[in-house]
């Protein structure tokens, strides 16, 4: 049985605000005739749409860990006799969603008026700090070193945008493919726009391709959630919570989450450049591009020596190994992710 009406009528009788948030706890998108009557409230009235994000923003606020505080328990506690004391024909199970709507209408007034670091800026807010795109990737892919120690790896073409701060770690993927490596921060969510999604990790791994063909987020280790921003051009919805090994395809309506092969979403970051009689100094600036990992040369005679060869990206210690096969020189440590090309003898 369904936990709210199949028709519109009930949801004319409740507060704008009430009807969005019992929508967003007992709508089932996958039941077609839940889909029905969400779909059509929502093309009813603009306000609806905006309550509906609402009623998102409070209870994902809720789920991110965000409780009440102490001082509000009573006030909590009122608005939920409120809730049960109503008069309209409700079902048990409808005035049990209402009351779960008031205390988390309480809590999220709660939450606007006391800054928390769990949850991450409002979309629209962090759209708004967007401009042209930091980085931009060429003919090959470019690996980047992100503020917070996290690692982006642009395929050829995209183009990335940052906005940190010192609440969030915010970006838009403007186009392209992108694989990010995220550093744990619980105070500061990493977030990735892209195709009217908005992505959150803690600390994972994860594949965005926004390309050819629709958005597609691959998670290959950790957690994310995938929510859709407040321009989104297919509508509201809920968000989405991926699990290492699956990938989600947006698509209109309702997006589809699939097994995915984790390995090869991030295959595509290994790559290999030919260099044909380059000299050595030109190589490892062109290899310190796609790594995190750094190669140094401060001797000029070492920088001259010329170079023929293929070598694979992101392997900075294989590279070292295999130039002091052909060269005469060494690499040594030089700091952490650095490395010094040196004279052998």
């Amino acid at each position: 049985m369904s936990a709210y009406p199949q028709d519109l009528a009930e949801m004319a009788l409740l507060p704008r605000d009430e009807a969005a948030a019992l929508l967003w706890l007992n709508a089932d998108e996958s039941d077609p005739a839940h889909a029905a009557v969400l779909d059509a409230w929502l093309d009813e009235d603009p306000e609806n749409r905006a309550a509906w994000l609402r009623a998102e923003a409070i209870w994902s606020g809720l789920e991110g860990g965000a409780g009440v505080a102490p001082e509000d328990e009573a006030t909590v506690r009122v608005l939920r006799r409120r809730a049960m004391k109503a008069s309209r024909p409700l079902s048990s199970r409808w005035m049990a969603a209402a009351a779960v709507f008031v205390v988390a209408i309480g809590a999220g007034l709660w939450l606007t008026q006391r800054p928390m670091p769990q949850p991450p800026p409002p979309v629209a807010q962090a759209s708004a700090m967007f401009g042209e795109p930091d980085f931009v990737a060429g003919d090959q892919p470019l690996a980047v070193d992100l503020p917070d120690g996290s690692k982006a790896s642009l395929a050829p073409g995209a183009a990335l945008d940052l906005a940190y701060d010192h609440d969030g770690r915010a970006m838009r993927l403007v186009r392209g493919r992108a694989f990010f490596d995220v550093v744990p921060d619980r105070e500061r969510p990493f977030t990735v726009e892209a195709g009217g999604r908005r992505i959150t990790a803690l600390g994972t791994r994860f594949d965005v391709r926004l390309d050819e063909g629709p958005l597609r987020v691959t998670l290959v280790e950790g957690q994310v959630s995938v929510a859709r921003t407040v321009d989104a051009t297919d509508g509201p919805g809920r968000p989405v919570l991926l699990k290492a090994g699956e990938r989600l395809t947006a698509a209109q309506g309702r997006d589809v989450v699939a097994p995915a092969d984790a390995a090869e979403a991030s295959a595509w970051r290994e790559i290999s450049i030919t260099f044909e009689d380059r000299p050595l100094s030109e190589v490892a600036a062109e290899l310190n591009r796609h790594s995190a990992a750094k190669l140094i040369i401060e001797d000029p005679k070492v920088a001259a020596l010329r170079v023929t060869g293929r070598f694979r990206t992101g392997d900075p210690q294989r590279f070292l190994r295999t130039l002091a096969q052909v060269l005469p020189v060494r690499g040594e440590a030089a700091g952490p992710g650095r490395y010094r090309i040196v004279r052998a003898d």
